[in-house]
C-alpha cells in the first residue's frame, strides 16, 4: 500500500469517526433513553415470570399436600387447602381444586358449600366444573338451584359437555316431577350417534324409570 493510499485511509477513519462523535453528541440521549427502556422491560418480564413460576410451584406444593391430608383422612385441613388453591385462580392448579371440593363434598367428607367456590370462566374445564357442581346440586340441594339456565347452554348443539348436561338436566327434572322436559333432554341423547354408549345406556335407564 503506497503512502497515498495510507494517508487516505486514514483520512476516512478520521471522517467515520467524527461522524460517530456528532451522531453520539447529537443522538446521545435518546440512545441511553432507548437502552434503559429495553432494559427495563426486560427486567420486568423476567421478574414477572420468575414471580409466575414462584407462584405455581407453591400452588403445587399446596395442592400435593392437600391431596397428603385426604389420604390420611384429614379432610377439613385438605379442603382448607384447596379452598385458598381455588380462590387465588393461579394456574391449572385452581381448576384442579375445584374438582376435588366438589369430590369432598359429593362423598360427604366436609360441608356443603358452594358459595365460595371460584370458577374461571376462561378455564376449558369451566362447563365440566358447573356440571359436576350442577349434580352434586341435584343430590344434596335441589331446591337451591339458581343456574338451570347456565346448565341449559352448555346443553346447546355447539357445546361439548352437551350430552353430560341433557344427562343431568333429565335427572334434575325427574326430582321435580317434570316428565315432559326430562324425555325432551333423554330423546335427545338416545337421537344422536355422537355419545358414548355408556351416556346411552344410562339415559335409557332414565326413560325406564319415567316411563313405569
Amino acid at each position: 500500500m503506497t503512502d497515498e493510499q495510507n494517508l487516505i485511509k486514514e483520512v476516512n477513519e478520521e471522517v467515520r469517526q467524527d461522524n460517530y462523535k456528532r451522531i453520539w453528541n447529537k443522538y446521545k440521549k435518546y440512545i441511553i433513553s432507548l437502552i434503559v427502556i429495553v432494559l427495563v422491560i426486560v427486567s420486568a418480564i423476567n421478574i414477572n415470570n420468575y414471580s409466575k413460576e414462584k407462584k405455581i410451584n407453591k400452588q403445587s406444593e399446596l395442592f400435593f399436600q392437600a391431596l397428603d391430608n385426604i389420604e390420611k383422612k384429614n379432610y377439613a385441613e385438605a379442603y382448607k387447602i384447596l379452598l385458598d388453591i381455588n380462590q387465588s385462580q393461579v394456574s391449572g392448579f385452581s381448576d384442579l381444586s375445584s374438582f376435588y371440593i366438589l369430590d369432598l363434598i359429593n362423598k360427604e367428607h366436609v360441608p356443603l358449600n358452594f358459595e365460595d367456590l371460584k370458577i374461571n370462566k376462561k378455564s376449558f374445564f369451566y362447563g365440566l366444573i358447573i356440571l359436576q357442581k350442577f349434580n352434586n346440586q341435584i343430590n344434596f340441594e335441589i331446591e337451591n338451584i339458581n343456574n338451570i339456565n347456565e346448565i341449559i347452554n352448555l346443553s346447546k348443539p355447539s357445546s361439548i359437555w352437551k350430552f353430560f348436561a341433557h344427562e343431568l338436566l333429565a335427572s334434575y327434572y325427574i326430582k321435580k316431577n317434570d316428565a315432559n322436559s326430562a324425555l325432551q333432554s333423554i330423546n335427545t341423547i338416545l337421537s344422536s350417534d355422537e355419545p358414548s354408549e355408556l351416556i346411552k345406556e344410562r339415559a335409557k335407564t332414565l326413560k325406564e324409570t319415567i316411563e313405569r
